[in-house]
């Protein structure tokens, strides 16, 4: 019977070790999604630069007010899902028009409105998060509203702080029942092989016996 016993404690230890790795690996998953999203905001960065530089190339004006246009927006959509993307999205932008400023000069002309958008890009402050999210005037040049986009960004954070909350509850939840469950089973298989040996026992008294 102890043997028994400690078989079942075996089978509940081992079942702890499997949620273990279950969550792991969720954290090895969120890992991986963090760095796809780092990813997804280089490459819309190597997009935009690459579109510019071709526009500079062909010194079409119209669209490269297109293209900062849509530099603006993705800065916008950045700070409201999360300002630390905005800021690296913003520094490697910032970077390819402040070593172009020359060339973009030249394809503009006086273009009030296209240098009105490099001009607002370029004065974004991107060496903090900080710094962008209490630059409201700048954003407000730029027609970002900071202090929406800052509670965009807040309540976002919020829902994945009680998404992961929720995906923790469950894993502890699931790792329970399956603990439970193996647990059950490992009594279970116990008891079955308890009453095999008492029965096996019985029937060798009463053959000793000569019953």
């Amino acid at each position: 019977m102890k043997k028994l016993f400690f078989m079942a404690l075996a089978v509940v230890a081992i079942s702890f070790a499997s949620c273990g790795n279950k969550a792991q690996q969720k954290v090895e998953e969120a890992v991986d999604s963090t760095e796809a999203v780092v990813e997804d905001v280089n490459a819309a960065a190597d997009e935009a630069i690459s579109a510019l530089t071709e526009q500079i190339e062909k010194k079409d004006a119209g669209a490269l007010q297109t293209t900062l246009e849509s530099i603006k927006a993705k800065i916008a959509s950045f700070i409201a899902a999360n300002p630390e993307l905005a800021k690296e999205y913003l520094g490697k932008v910032q970077n390819f028009l402040k070593e172009n400023a020359d060339k973009i000069k030249a394809v503009i002309g006086d273009n009030a409105a296209i240098s009105s958008l490099v001009d607002g890009i370029t004065a974004l402050p991107s060496e903090s998060v900080d710094a962008l999210m209490g630059a409201g005037d700048a954003l407000k040049a730029l027609g970002i509203d900071a202090t929406n986009a800052a509670a965009d960004a807040v309540e976002g954070a919020k829902d994945a702080v009680e998404g992961a909350a929720d995906a923790a509850a469950d894993a502890v939840k699931d790792a329970k029942d399956a603990a439970v469950d193996k647990a059950n089973e490992a009594v279970d298989n116990a008891k079955e092989k308890a009453g095999e040996a008492i029965d096996n026992a019985a029937a060798d008294a009463k053959k000793k016996l000569g019953l």
